[in-house]
């Protein structure tokens, strides 16, 4: 074996510290011998690997580490949640984007933040009460610091992004496998296709879910120091039944828009709520949403000569490299066309609940709040951009949760309370066929229609007579004979007639002669005989 040492760095490494390194990286996944053969210095050379023992070792005990977290599971979750809760606090900045602002750290809600929002749902609940027919949530509204936001909700987040997750770091491994391969005779010498000894793949997709992992922390811990509460996205992220506000960014957004405190607390509690009682008394909803991204998430794809490009120049040996790539320098999403029309139903949706929300808000709240419109054109706006961390969450998972058409949305609401009221705008939640489709809300908001069969029930040969607007009227001109004029009637063939305007003379040999008037009786009273009437009784 060459021991010789390996050129290029300081401290210049022999092949036995390298096989080390690779050994207590790789642990199991390397079988014994694997090595054996294999051009050491061509390897390092490739993967960029550091010259300095020290620094290989350190290297090694940090991707040892991440890969004993990460398990059999496609992300490595603990270094996901670890970067996310110190990207949520300030202390881990994401790579390309400006520093955080708004309240520094992670702090703790002080009583008199409790206090405060507490006192707001009370008030909210009071006020929602009478616009809705869903049953106002009871329980105390729950006050978060930002770690706390991220621990509720990384449960749905998983569930969300497990589907795209172990995609993509297989796609990552393979693109990070085929550079590797590029070194040349490698199978020859006791490797596989890839060039590396051992399982290549199942390396290569650890580091791949190591990567996706890093990227998802930062979104999640930024998405943590923006959203107000559990349903911002308006997806049912937090506990059943227990609406949720992270205390610091409702202050940052207080204090960046310049409202008036108590109104927007009330403001931002009533929305809570609303959406809270909406998935309490709508189960399937949430379910169904979840479904509708795991469905999407599963039939995704990376542009993988952008991603081959991408992992050319990678170090990996540096996680702290890895760390400072933007999504977009990594992720470059292609979509399917059932996957655009997967994706324009599920905008829809989030649109209708974001409407439905905003529509029974501004019913709770009109005429009682200072700044009522310019709060809802706060949310409208970041709605219709998307934060900063929401940005970044769709270029990491490839998918938009960002509601469309939802002024259209508001005013098909609108229609349906006009027509059906509040329980029948409640009503319409009961099952998703219910719901208006997204051609529906492009076109005349329309108000949902009768179930098939309704007509059904309607007196025998009622259902398709049409009520005249004004009755009466039209009652008094068939009486009066005003339009008998334009009547049809039939002559002797068994055809129509020509009516008063249109009319011909009477026959020459009539007993009575005279014009046609247009008036006349009945072919049973006078059968075969076109002539008028002798009397008005007759008439």
């Amino acid at each position: 074996m060459n021991t010789d040492p390996i050129p290029g760095g300081p401290g210049d490494m022999d092949e036995e510290t390298l096989k080390r390194f690779l050994k207590e990286t790789f642990g199991d996944a390397l079988p014994e011998g694997a090595l054996d053969g294999l051009d050491l210095s061509a390897l390092a050379e490739q993967a960029n690997l550091p010259q300095d023992p020290a620094q290989l070792r350190a290297a090694a005990a940090q991707m040892q580490s991440m890969f004993a977290a990460q398990g059999d599971n496609p992300v490595n979750w603990q270094m996901a949640e670890d970067i996310a809760r110190r990207t949520a606090a300030g202390m881990a900045g994401v790579p390309g984007a400006p520093e955080p602002t708004g309240t520094p750290g992670d702090p703790n809600p002080t009583d008199a933040q409790i206090h405060d929002l507490r006192q707001a749902a009370q008030v909210a609940r009071l006020w929602l009460d009478p616009v809705i027919a869903f049953d106002v949530p009871t329980a105390d509204l729950a006050v978060f610091s930002r770690g706390t936001w991220l621990h509720r909700t990384l449960p749905h987040w998983k569930t969300i992004v497990e589907p795209v997750a172990k995609y993509m770091a297989g796609a990552i491994g393979e693109a990070i496998a085929s550079q590797m391969g590029e070194m040349g005779d490698l199978s020859a010498m006791g490797g596989n296709a890839s060039g590396l000894p051992g399982d290549p793949a199942g390396m290569m997709e650890r580091i791949g879910g190591t990567m996706f992992g890093v990227q998802f922390g930062h979104a999640i811990g930024s998405l943590a120091r923006e959203v107000s509460g559990t349903t911002d996205l308006s997806l049912p992220l937090g506990r059943d039944g227990e609406p949720a506000l992270v205390a610091a960014n409702v202050d940052d957004l207080i204090s960046s828009h310049t409202l008036d405190p108590s109104a927007a607390r009330i403001f931002l509690a009533t929305r809570e709520i609303a959406h809270t009682a909406l998935f309490s008394a709508a189960p399937w909803l949430g379910k169904a949403l979840f479904s509708a991204i795991e469905d999407f998430a599963r039939g995704i794809t990376l542009d993988l000569d952008a991603l081959d490009e991408m992992v050319r120049d990678l170090d990996l040996s540096d996680p702290q490299a890895m760390q400072a790539r933007r999504p977009e320098e990594m992720f470059v999403f292609t979509r399917r066309a059932s996957q655009e029309r997967a994706l324009e139903e599920l905008a829809t949706t989030l649109a209708l609940i974001e409407s439905w929300v905003d529509h029974v808000t501004t019913k709770a709240l009109e005429g009682k709040l200072p700044e009522l419109e310019a709060m809802r054109e706060v949310l409208r706006r970041r709605r219709a951009a998307g934060g900063p961390a929401e940005q970044m969450l769709a270029r990491t998972i490839g998918i938009e949760l960002r509601p469309r058409r939802v002024r259209e949305a508001l005013t098909w609401w609108d229609s349906v309370l006009a027509t059906e009221g509040e329980q029948g705008r409640e009503a319409t939640w009961d099952h998703p066929d219910l719901l208006p489709t997204t051609e529906v809300l492009s076109g005349r908001p329309q108000a949902p229609q009768p179930p098939q069969g309704a007509a059904e029930d309607a007196p025998d040969g009622m259902a398709d007579v049409e009520i005249p607007t004004d009755f009466d009227a039209e009652l008094e001109r068939l009486l009066s004979g005003a339009d008998s004029g334009s009547v049809p009637r039939e002559d002797e063939q068994g055809g129509l007639r020509p009516d008063a305007d249109g009319g011909s003379p009477h026959d020459s040999g009539s007993p009575h002669g005279g014009e046609n008037s247009g008036e006349g009786t009945s072919d049973e009273e006078n059968p075969g005989d076109d002539e008028e009437p002798d009397s008005p009784d007759e008439r």
